[in-house]
C-alpha cells in the first residue's frame, strides 16, 4: 500500500479507538474494539515510518501477527531504535490479542494497551511519519 493508504487506515483505526470506543462506548465496554484497532493502527503507522525511510516498498505487507515474537526482528529491515520499538509493539500485540480474543479483562489491562499505543505512536511520529 502507498503511504497515504496506510495513513488513512491508521486514522480510521485511531478514530475508532479514541472517538468511538472511549468517548461513546466507554473503556470498560471497549476491550475487543481497542485490542483489534490498536494492533492494526500501530502496524499501519510502522509501515508509514518504514516507507518514508525507503526501508520497504509499497508492495511490502506487514502482518500484525508477526509481532507475537522477537522473530520479527529478523524479518524487517534495520533502523535506529528498531529493537526498542519492536519490543514495545510485540508487547502491545500480545496484550491486544488477549483483549480481542480473551475473557473480559480488568480496566488496567485495557489502559495498558492504550498507554503502549500512545507511547509507540509518539516514537513513530517523532521519527517524522
Amino acid at each position: 500500500m502507498k503511504i497515504e493508504n496506510h495513513l488513512e487506515s491508521y486514522k480510521e483505526h485511531r478514530e475508532t479507538i479514541f472517538d468511538w470506543a472511549l468517548k461513546i462506548k466507554g473503556l470498560e465496554n471497549s476491550q475487543r474494539v481497542i485490542g483489534t484497532h490498536a494492533s492494526r493502527a500501530i502496524i499501519d503507522l510502522l509501515a508509514v515510518y518504514l516507507l518514508k525511510r525507503n526501508l520497504i516498498d509499497s508492495g511490502t505487507k506487514i502482518n500484525h501477527r508477526w509481532f507475537k515474537s522477537k522473530k520479527v526482528l529478523e524479518i524487517l529491515p534495520e533502523f535506529e531504535g528498531k529493537e526498542e520499538i519492536f519490543n514495545e509493539i510485540i508487547k502491545l500485540e500480545l496484550i491486544c490479542e488477549d483483549l480481542t480474543y480473551g475473557s473480559p479483562k480488568k480496566e488496567n489491562k485495557i489502559k495498558e494497551a492504550i498507554f503502549l499505543f500512545n507511547k509507540i505512536e509518539a516514537k513513530l511520529k517523532n521519527g517524522e511519519t
